[in-house]
């Protein structure tokens, strides 16, 4: 405190601290608002409901909704995915991969709306500098050649696999929550399921994991695992040195056949729906992966998902973020792609 003309103590100015309190009242509600948006992974306005991290499902469900959410929440690390620095470059060491239409090619036969992924090594994981903490250490693995759908599975071709296979999965829990608003199909007499209105040829939503992988098994493939869905996205979408992807803003999944391109036909490997992998989630996994096949952790409590959505934050909308999900969740952001052997 200063001292006036007269020598005296000049005395706080009660308005002065009034309005100190205020602002910083006004900082910390801006805070936590951040922080709650910053935990959604989705625009702001989204519900709260948004937020919730997917349950087992359960039979007869008070609240519909709830197990049918906008996305998962996010995994350990940072509550959103850290986009790329742009004051740090990538390591030189590690070789951007190349995206050539001549080093994949298009399936026939019963590969038909496949693309061919030859075997051979790439370097999963991102570099210093770049990504998420559950994206490290970048490493090498090899993996057999396969090929994996171009498209993510429509809501069509799920509901001639219900009419074919029925409602229940192998764990007796239903394949699709047909009881929320935004579920793509509906349920007509006699069993029989068909699209709703203009959502034939959308991705498939509000499926489990283990509605995913009976579906998978059934056309004859399997879901991918994380390391094929990575090393696909790499070969088959164009994107940005920096991995980082910017997508224009919409309001909800688009036509398949028309999701973000990638070469010989291959759509929506970012930015359409998050898609369902094989693999178990673990933070920590890259730390102890194989370098040959990696299949995931043995054991644990969620799937990896893959692709980001239309929802999702630009930073989650690239090739190498990993994310996850329960198997017995209902997501109106999460669909899947198929691999055949």
């Amino acid at each position: 405190m200063g001292t006036g003309s007269t020598g005296q103590t000049r005395k706080p100015n009660p308005k002065n601290k009034a309005l100190l309190s205020c602002v910083c009242v006004a900082l910390l509600t801006v805070l936590v608002a951040v922080q709650g948006m910053a935990a959604n992974d989705g625009p702001p306005n989204s519900s709260s409901r948004a937020r919730a991290v997917a349950q087992p499902a359960v039979a007869n469900p008070s609240n519909a909704e709830s197990e049918c959410p906008l996305l998962p929440g996010c995994p350990s690390g940072p509550s959103i995915p850290v986009p790329p620095t742009t004051n740090r470059p990538a390591d030189p060491k590690v070789p951007l991969p190349v995206v050539n239409e001549n080093s994949v090619s298009e399936g026939t036969g019963k590969y038909r709306g496949m693309v061919f992924i030859p075997s051979g090594t790439f370097d999963m994981g991102s570099a210093d500098g770049q990504g998420r903490p559950d994206e490290h250490p970048i490493h090498r693995v090899y993996l057999k050649d396969f090929y994996i759908g171009k498209n993510e599975v429509t809501v069509k071709e799920f509901c001639e696999f219900l009419n074919a296979q029925g409602e229940s999965s192998r764990d007796g829990l239903p394949r699709v929550r047909l009881d929320h608003p935004d579920c793509p199909l509906v349920k007509k007499t006699g069993n029989f399921f068909q699209p709703k209105p203009d959502y034939a040829d959308r991705p498939m939503i509000c499926v489990s994991w283990n509605g995913a992988n009976d579906y998978a098994q059934w056309a004859g493939g399997r879901l991918p695992t994380a390391a094929e869905w990575e090393k696909a996205a790499l070969l088959t979408t164009p994107y940005p040195p920096s991995d980082f992807l910017t997508l224009l803003p919409r309001e909800g999944s688009v036509v398949v056949q028309i999701a973000d391109p990638g070469i010989r036909g291959m759509t929506g490997m970012v930015g359409n729906v998050w898609e369902w992998c094989s693999d178990w989630y673990a933070a920590d996994y890259y730390e102890q992966s194989p370098s040959s096949s990696p299949l995931g952790p043995s054991l644990g409590q969620e799937k990896e998902i893959r692709g980001g959505s239309w929802t999702s934050p630009e930073a989650s909308k690239r090739l190498r973020n990993r994310h996850s999900a329960s198997p017995r969740g209902y997501f109106r952001t999460v669909g899947f792609r198929i691999v055949k052997d």
